[in-house]
This record gives structure tokens, sequence and C-alpha cells, in this order.
């Protein structure tokens, strides 16, 4: 999945490129073709061609808008309603600057889905995305906007959370887990229960952003095993 965003993000990028390449162009050859010369002969007359001005503008909007279409898809995920892996680093390694410069209180959630591959294998991969998307809206109703919920990996989520103390994060995350757990997914006459383990760090000045991802990994694993050696009691999905 992280190699599929990858190439989608080099396809999008290549299309920006193009219309970059694009809206020099038209400028260049409207200018060199006469366009504006002719309006600065008409000058002298009094008659300006006001009309080729506004159809060069109009073009160079509409590119202007493509192109702001095309930055947005490259922070998108393509699936749910959340940002990407890409975006979702860029944003921490300014948090890890600025918790090096000036402090503060910020951390990773990472959370990982519980038994997606089962939910794929017994239902197809069409519950297993419907799952994510459920998974997904609920992780971005449960942060600030000011905070960043990503898609880092094909069943994982990114979290940045900002001023939140590094006490007050297993509640966060529980709170968090707890209202996934809550939300039953209906598909096909089925009831799916979502659920998801969710590791957390605080993000300390001097880390780099690949090692806080790490160690928020490692934190989701160690809860991802400590439920696996509890008893869970009732089936992942059950028919209405």
């Amino acid at each position: 999945m992280r190699d599929g965003n990858r190439r989608i993000d080099v396809n999008i990028c290549i299309e920006l490129i193009i219309h970059l390449v694009k809206l020099q162009h038209t400028s260049t050859r409207q200018l060199s073709s006469g366009v504006f010369m002719n309006n600065i002969i008409a000058g002298s007359t009094g008659q300006y061609r006001d009309e080729d001005y506004l159809t060069l503008e109009a073009e160079n909007q509409k590119l202007r808008a493509r192109i702001a279409d095309l930055e947005c898809l490259v922070r998108r995920d393509c699936l749910t309603p959340l940002y990407n892996r890409r975006h979702f680093i860029d944003v921490l390694d300014r948090w890890v600057w600025r918790a090096h410069r000036y402090g503060g209180d910020s951390a990773i959630l990472y959370a990982d889905v519980d038994q997606l591959k089962l939910v794929n294998d017994q239902y197809g991969h069409g519950a297993g995305d419907k799952m994510l998307i459920a998974i997904a809206q609920t992780l971005k109703n449960s942060v600030r906007r000011s905070d960043i919920a990503a898609r880092i990996g094909g069943d994982e989520f990114g979290l940045l959370l900002e001023n939140i103390k590094a006490e007050e994060l297993p509640a966060k995350a529980q709170k968090i887990a707890n209202a996934v757990a809550n939300h039953a997914l209906n598909y096909n006459g089925c009831v799916l229960k979502c659920s998801v383990s969710i590791g957390f760090t605080i993000i300390q000045g001097g880390m780099s952003a690949a090692d806080l991802v790490k160690r928020a990994d490692a934190s989701m694993y160690a809860i991802k095993l400590q439920k696996s050696r509890t008893p869970q009691c009732g089936h992942h999905a059950s028919a209405r």
C-alpha cells in the first residue's frame, strides 16, 4: 500500500509539473505572439484590447485552480478522508523542529486496525475498505482541527496532537480506541465490529521523525500484544 501511494504521488507530481510548464508557456507564448504588443500599439490610438488580457488571465486562473487541486491531492489519502503519509511526515518534521526550538507539548498516536485481514478474507476487500473509511472518520472526529489525522499505511493511522501532556496520552489513546470500538459497520447484512490498537509517544526535539514514528509503532505493538493475551468476548461479526 505504501508503494501504491508512492506511485500515485509521483503521477500527481508529474501532472503538477506539466501544468506549471503550461502556465508559464501560455503566458510567454501569448506575450511573444504580439497580444500585448498589439495592446501597446493600439494604446497610442486609445484602442486597448482588454479582451485579450482578460482571456489570458482567465486561462491562467483556471490553471492555478487546477494546480491547487493537484497540490491538495498530493497531501490526501486516496481512500479515506485523511491526510497521507507524506503530509504526516512533513508536519511531524516541523513539529520536531518546533519542539527543539521552543519546547511545548505534542505527541504522536499510532493506530493499527485489529483483524483487518480476517475481515478481508471473510467478507472481501470491499468490507475492509468500508471499515478503513469508517475508522478514519472516527479518528478525524476524535481530534481537534489543529491536530493532524493521517493514514500512513494500509491499516495504520497516525495522529499528531498539540498541547497534550505525556501523562494524558494513555487516557486519550483509550478514549479514541473506545470511540472506534463503539462504531458498528453494517455490511451486506452483517455487523462488523471495528477495533484498533493505539500506541503513543511524546514528540521530543532532537529526535528524527522516523525515530519518533518507530517509537510510537513499538508502543502500538506492545498494546496489541497485550490485547492478544487477554481473552476477548464476542465474535468479530454477526449476521443481522
